[in-house]
């Protein structure tokens, strides 16, 4: 019938999320999209509006697909082991031929810093989602003693946030799993040195009120 979409968004937005994570979001243009995703402009924009429209769908659709898989990880229930099968999850992602290398976010964060803000809002509320959740990940290993709770919980959880988001720009660079491998092994040290001193073991519930939380 004349005037209804003919196609799967889904897959639309499959197709768009790699020639967009491949080629950049300014490198790629319109015929780029309509060549991969097989839909012509006619049938695009008004599902999508413009470029900008649908690269804000698959930023959605890129979380759905690639990171939420990846943030799975954090619901394990031992902490450390959460942060690092976080980090384990991101190198098997990155040495999956299926996909570009980098991160969506992270690409076009170091692509284009000067995108329009609506761009740049949505990168930003996709990263603070990951550093909250990895913060709660945090304030769960300080509440079971596992992790000083004089140590400042916001500031480990961005320092985890950019070792994952280094562990793509590296790769994107170098693809190379033993030099990640190697990177987390550094990054899990810094949980290592955050584990409570044997005098400050029994004041986890007491202290974690104090630089923890912020």
């Amino acid at each position: 019938m004349a005037g209804v979409k003919q196609f799967d968004s889904e897959e639309v937005l499959e197709r768009a999320m790699v020639i967009f994570w491949r080629k950049g979001y300014q490198a790629t243009s319109i015929q780029d999209l309509v060549e991969a995703t097989g839909v012509n402009r006619g049938s695009l924009y008004p599902t999508f509006g413009d470029k900008r429209g649908l690269f804000l769908s698959v930023l959605e659709h890129y979380s759905e697909r690639i990171g939420k898989p990846i943030m799975a990880q954090l619901n394990d229930p031992d902490p450390r082991k959460a942060i690092e099968g976080m980090f384990e999850a991101i190198i098997r992602q990155a040495s999956d031929p299926r996909w570009p290398r980098g991160c969506l976010y992270t690409n076009t964060s170091l692509e284009c810093p000067g995108a329009d803000d609506g761009i740049n809002r949505k990168i930003a509320e996709l990263l603070a989602q990951q550093e909250s959740a990895i913060y709660k990940v945090l304030r769960q290993a300080q509440a079971q003693g596992s992790l000083d709770a004089e140590q400042d919980a916001r500031a480990l959880a961005r320092f985890f946030t950019g070792v994952a988001h280094g562990l793509n720009v590296v790769n994107k660079a170098a693809p190379d799993p033993t030099m990640l491998k190697d990177m987390v092994a550094v990054a899990m040290r810094v949980w290592d040195a955050a584990k409570p001193s044997a005098s400050s073991r029994g004041n986890g519930k007491s202290t974690a009120r104090g630089r923890a939380k912020r």
